[in-house]
């Protein structure tokens, strides 16, 4: 099966955000055809040992798992990629130099400088080879995120950035970046979204966004979106459940 960071270069890849601490809900999705899933340990309360579990899930159902650290922090990021996930999303590049720490804290030597360990999960607690382990180590998709308006004013010189596959905006951070907090659909705030994916478009690197309505959902199509994460997993099962009940069908 195709890796994601090869399908995301031909074709339009969904996948949502989880912020549960149960793995069945994880492994539910990937049955359910998502591309990916963003494990957030940023926002969400999930322990190290349980994003372990959910990665596990995740690879169940032939599903990408990529963890969202909380910040450009070589620590996090490398223990988000020990556990075998099959990559990172950074949040708030402001700029080039935060991209730059970003890709070393990601990448072993040549490319970066991230602690090695070959007893790890992703090296299958040492039973792999070791250099075959650090070769494809490097290949792990990353995702570094955008929110910002220092950001989009650097969007340029952060895409000149070697190293990383995708681009992604975050919109609610961007309303508030601009004064206008939760304001996704303002045209102030879809402005400096055209902005930036024409630039990532141009870059050649993939472009991703989040959405959260229908109406986004279908717009961010037509934007060349290959990473498009929609809403969150445990808000999806509270909807399911809501539009179950108001139906009257049970």
């Amino acid at each position: 099966m195709a890796t994601l960071r090869s399908r995301l270069s031909s074709q339009v890849c969904i996948g949502i955000f989880s912020k549960t601490t149960d793995s069945s809900f994880v492994e539910a999705a990937g049955y359910a055809g998502l591309d990916f899933i963003i494990l957030d340990t940023e926002h969400g309360p999930a322990s190290w040992e349980t994003i372990h579990n959910h990665v596990r899930a995740a690879s169940l159902t032939n599903m990408a798992s990529i963890i969202r650290v909380s910040s450009v922090d070589a620590h996090a990021i490398g223990s988000a990629l020990d556990s075998g996930a099959d990559g990172i999303q950074v949040p708030n590049i402001i700029n080039a130099e935060q991209a730059k720490e970003a890709v070393s804290a990601a990448r072993f030597h040549p490319l970066g400088s991230r602690g090695v360990c070959r007893f790890v999960r992703a090296a299958r607690f040492g039973s792999q080879d070791k250099f075959k382990y650090l070769t494809q180590s490097n290949e792990s998709l990353l995702v570094l995120q955008v929110e910002g308006v220092e950001g989009v004013r650097n969007i340029k010189s952060i895409l000149s950035v070697p190293g990383f596959d995708v681009l992604f905006v975050g919109p609610y951070d961007l309303s508030q970046s601009i004064g206008k907090p939760g304001e996704v659909d303002s045209p102030d705030v879809l402005k400096l979204i055209d902005e930036i994916s024409t630039a990532v478009v141009s870059s050649g690197k993939a472009l991703g966004i989040f959405c959260d309505s229908p109406s986004s959902l279908s717009r961010y199509r037509t934007l060349k979106v290959n990473y498009l994460s929609y809403s969150v997993d445990v808000s999806l099962f509270g909807e399911a459940l809501s539009n179950l009940k108001s139906s009257r069908q049970c």
